[in-house]
């Protein structure tokens, strides 16, 4: 190639390229980036000593307390046992004519999405526990088709399950007093809980675009426990707030 025309494409790859790349590339620089959902309900700060042996302040947050239920599989859980897996619980009962369909389905979609993650699972706690009995939890376990070790549905006594979801998940869950349909006022919500027992979000269990967000947040917290999750006092149970 002539010399020349050799010396005009060293300067047009030194001085032009340089500018394209930055015209195409800076753009992306501002995408926002998805971001991890917030630790929800801080309740202060403690101090700690970090990896590096100094002392640090490190924000304390309201974390779900143990409580043992039965399971429709016919064995036990306490909810501590679920410290290390991200897990989405909601409110129900079996018999429930309103949002309960609705949220099942929801949440049979969102067992669908994430059934090869071990590390993720479902937690359906009934508010109907008289009429909730292990038989009719497996029917309902059935007809959505929840997998064994994957979903799960718990039952207790209504004074343990109303504290729960009152003091526990921070969500509506009593006898209906009025006439109407339902024997019972629950919240439609489903609440999102990480490795630490800590709640990051509430999204609606009726609502497909609320439901498709949570699905995008729990791959965010599943990605970030790939990466090596650790958490102190491992074996430290929750504070138990419930009748024995």
């Amino acid at each position: 190639m002539d010399p020349k025309k050799l010396r005009i494409l060293g300067l047009f790859i030194i001085l032009v390229l340089p500018v394209l790349f930055f015209l195409i590339f800076q753009p992306l620089r501002k995408v926002p980036r998805p971001r991890l959902p917030k630790k929800l309900f801080a309740l202060g700060t403690e101090e700690r000593i970090n990896d590096k042996g100094e002392k640090v302040m490190d924000s304390v947050y309201h974390t779900i307390p143990n409580l043992k239920l039965a399971t429709h599989l016919g064995d036990s859980m306490e909810l501590d046992d679920l410290r290390g897996t991200i897990y989405v619980a909601d409110f129900f009962f079996a018999t429930c004519p309103g949002i309960c369909p609705k949220m099942s389905s929801s949440l049979s979609k969102v067992q669908s999405t994430f059934v090869k993650d071990d590390n993720f699972k479902i937690i359906s706690f009934t508010v109907d526990p008289e009429k909730d009995t292990l038989d009719a939890l497996r029917l309902y376990a059935d007809r959505y088709d929840a997998i064994p070790g994957k979903w799960y549905f718990m039952r207790s006594s209504k004074t343990n399950i109303f504290q729960l979801a009152r003091d526990g998940f921070f969500l509506t869950a009593k006898e209906d007093d009025g006439t109407g349909e339902e024997a019972f006022i629950h919240s439609e919500k489903l609440v999102l809980v990480d490795q630490e027992g800590i709640i990051r979000g509430y999204y609606s269990g009726i609502d497909s675009a609320s439901v498709n967000r949570m699905m995008g947040d729990v791959v965010l917290l599943l990605r970030a426990a790939e990466k090596g999750f650790s958490f102190r006092d491992q074996k430290k149970t929750s504070k138990k707030l419930f009748e024995k």
